[in-house]
């Protein structure tokens, strides 16, 4: 088992003010619990002991709130493939990093990573325009890994763009059926996944090679 970077550090991008970061993180919970549609502002402001014009100092509006939601998830993910170290390594081990970490985020911050990934088709599109450009950089940021990891040998020849979507669907999957005190702790729901994963894109002289160790 390896170890993971603390994904906590992802979080020295936010420089809200303490008493925002409540908000936000009230509000992540409640869309997450609820849904975002059936969430309101009043209802956050009444879970943070807040009125309306104390809620408008922090968020003009429900959609302002979302679009801060979102671009602090998807800038913790920005923050997982910033490692310049990253390029220096095989694409086997660039690339479980890359799967470690964004696992590690998905743990870690389920409330508005589940926003970012569940909800996002009920939230208005003016409110997801700032995601589109860092969701294409990080994609096309695994993509590249996966593609090196083709021509280096250690995957199998695959399309990367399929791979990286089939791989992402496997990790975002994560909000979907890991249970926080289940039968499987963090590390080994990510040990999981990376198995998984490399499974699937692993080149075959490469799975004899382990298999004769």
């Amino acid at each position: 088992m390896k170890a993971v970077r603390s994904v906590r550090l992802a979080a020295d991008a936010v420089s809200e003010p303490a008493r925002l970061q409540e908000v936000l993180d009230v509000a992540g919970r409640l869309f997450n619990e609820k849904g975002y549609r059936a969430t309101s502002l009043a209802e956050i402001g009444e879970v943070l002991g807040m009125n309306k014009a104390s809620l408008y100092y922090y968020v003009r509006s429900k959609e302002d709130l979302v679009r801060k939601l979102i671009l602090r998830a998807s800038g913790r993910l920005r923050n997982v493939a910033r490692d310049p170290g990253l390029d220096s390594m095989p694409a086997d081990q660039a690339l479980e990093r890359l799967v470690r970490e964004h696992c590690q985020v998905i743990l870690e911050f389920p409330n508005e990573m589940g926003l970012l990934v569940q909800q996002r088709r009920f939230i208005e599109p003016d409110a997801l325009g700032d995601l589109t450009e860092r969701e294409r950089v990080y994609v096309a940021h695994l993509r590249g890994v996966v593609a090196r990891g083709v021509s280096e040998g250690l995957f199998r020849p695959v399309d990367p763009g399929l791979a990286t979507q089939l791989m992402l669907d496997t990790i975002n999957g994560l909000l979907r059926w890991y249970r926080p005190g289940g039968r499987r702790d963090p590390a080994a729901a990510i040990d999981e996944i990376w198995a998984f994963v490399l499974g699937g894109l692993r080149a075959e002289r490469s799975i004899r090679r382990v298999t004769k160790k």
